[in-house]
């Protein structure tokens, strides 16, 4: 900590008596007043730590009145180096400073600023501040608050520590917003670092946010990076977008294309290779063609999460599947053979769920993806299994019981097991598995929770392909995170709770994807 002093009102005195002595003086001693601690040097997590200092103050004339005082506390960045520029934030006017921290991430100097009102001089002390990141490594986290608001929490990971941070989507830049979605990371490739994006998205709009602050405005938005012939709506942007990160290290499969799936049922595809910024031309949800017309597709890329050489899309118009190249305009058309284990262009089937998976059944080491679909008139579910690494090859198909497909109606949410046939699902606070494998179809329940199920998410970006997270939600407590870890049991579908990663006191919980990069 080091002092300044400001006495403006002597300096003038004495510059007034130079230039004439008027011989008469009334001399009379003013109160010193020594700043003697502030704490010293600090590190502050950002929107996780609050700064408390309750300055060590030491005033000259004993039993002066403190209400002749006034206090001002200012955060000046050190990135600012023009002295004449450095206007900083008043973060505090009290003796005592309690400051939530909410400044960006960087070095600051931190100044106190005493000033005696009635001599007019100012004493000052200061001392220096790093506001670090805790969102570099972890599990982002969407949910929502008690009135259906947006909330972003972060179970930030290092060596040593788990964090939890909250509140990342308030006074971020942008209008709150209802109805969370998604939050995803796009994944880091070290070569062309402003290839990353981090978007937070709900049902009726999503922005992308700086990686490490949050912070965000009005014009971060898909619109800004669309230019297309097609005359399309205002209000549009990602629901999904590929590819996301691969493994634990943060990085991704494909550093050249992104896909994006829209909320109004668009695909678009981007070329990353010109200086890293998301450029979004005409949809590619269409046939080859000038101006040909477009459909309504399903809001899922589906593709091996090893790859995006090539993606796989349903087109909810036509109820079929279509695929692309990740460089394509347009997509094209699949055909059947009467012996497939499924039909690519269905007649009386509809999409529920698709998942891309690490499952490499048939060869397929890139992943599998999951496709659940439902007969419209019988309510009969059925699952398909295929890969989605070039042209999309069949792998297998599975017809769901029917008393199996009467438990899987009830469900809000599904997930696929990378590593058995499992595909989980939700009734309530219970999770069961349904185990598809031919001649051995059930279902399982896993566990009751109690409280209401809001998410389950099989996490295949860490690289462990065994752990399914549940969120659970109640009004006393709030948002939990509970990891099912996947047993070595063959006879049936088992999970065991690991209660050493078990998060409480969160927002409703309603999806998560792993982050691992600082931009």
């Amino acid at each position: 900590m080091k002092k300044i002093i400001y006495s403006f009102s002597v300096i003038i005195f004495f510059i007034l008596s130079c230039s004439k002595d008027l011989g008469n003086y009334n001399y009379h001693d003013i109160t010193e007043i020594t700043i003697k601690d502030l704490g010293g040097n600090r590190t502050l997590l950002y929107k996780t730590d609050t700064l408390v200092i309750n300055p060590e103050l030491e005033f000259s004339m004993v039993g002066e009145n403190q209400n002749r005082f006034t206090y001002e506390w200012k955060l000046v960045s050190s990135a600012n180096v023009n002295i004449n520029t450095k206007k900083g934030t008043i973060i505090g006017t009290e003796r005592n400073l309690v400051y939530p921290v909410m400044a960006a991430p960087g070095a600051y100097t931190l100044y106190l600023k005493v000033k005696d009102n009635e001599t007019g001089v100012v004493w000052a002390g200061y001392t220096l501040l790093s506001i670090k990141i805790p969102s570099a490594t972890g599990f982002l986290l969407i949910g929502e608050d008690g009135e259906g608001f947006v909330e972003v929490e972060m179970i930030a990971m290092s060596v040593d520590d788990t964090t939890i941070i909250k509140g990342l989507s308030h006074d971020n830049g942008a209008p709150r917003f209802k109805g969370a979605v998604d939050i995803l990371h796009t994944g880091t490739y070290p070569p062309r670092p402003n290839i990353n994006k981090q978007w937070i998205i709900g049902k009726e709009h999503a922005f992308f946010v700086d990686p490490a602050s949050f912070e965000t405005n009005p014009d971060n938005i898909f619109r800004s990076q669309l230019f297309t012939s097609y005359d399309l709506p205002q209000n549009i942007f990602p629901v999904d977008i590929a590819p996301r990160i691969n493994n634990r290290g943060g990085t991704i499969v494909n550093s050249l294309r992104r896909i994006v799936v829209t909320n109004t049922g668009h695909a678009f595809t981007s070329d990353l290779t010109s200086g890293g910024n998301d450029f979004y031309g005409n949809p590619v949800n269409r046939l080859a063609g000038v101006n040909t017309p477009t459909f309504k597709v399903f809001p899922k890329i589906m593709h091996g999460p090893g790859s995006l050489s090539n993606y796989t899309l349903f087109d909810l118009d036509n109820k079929r599947f279509v695929f692309a190249s990740s460089s394509g305009a347009n997509v094209r058309l699949l055909g059947d053979r009467p012996t497939d284990p499924f039909p690519w262009n269905q007649t009386d089937r509809t999409i529920v769920y698709a998942e891309n998976t690490r499952n490499t059944d048939g060869g397929s080491f890139q992943g599998n993806v999951f496709a659940l679909m439902k007969n419209e008139t019988s309510g009969q579910y059925f699952i398909y299994k295929f890969a989605s690494t070039s042209t999309p090859v069949k792998r297998n198909g599975y017809t769901v019981n029917i008393s199996s497909s009467a438990d899987l109606a009830k469900s809000k949410f599904y997930s696929f097991s990378s590593l058995r046939t499992a595909l989980f699902f939700v009734d309530g606070s219970k999770l069961y598995a349904y185990d598809y494998s031919i001649g051995n179809d059930k279902t399982i329940l896993i566990k009751d929770f109690g409280d209401e199920i809001t998410m389950i998410k099989s996490d295949i970006q860490t690289g462990v392909y065994t752990d399914l997270y549940v969120a659970t939600y109640n009004q006393t407590t709030k948002g939990t995170m509970h990891k099912m870890v996947l047993t070595n049991n063959t006879n049936t579908i088992e999970l065991i709770e690991d209660e050493s990663a078990k998060w409480t006191g969160l927002s409703k919980i309603v999806n998560m994807s792993w982050k691992n990069s600082s931009n």
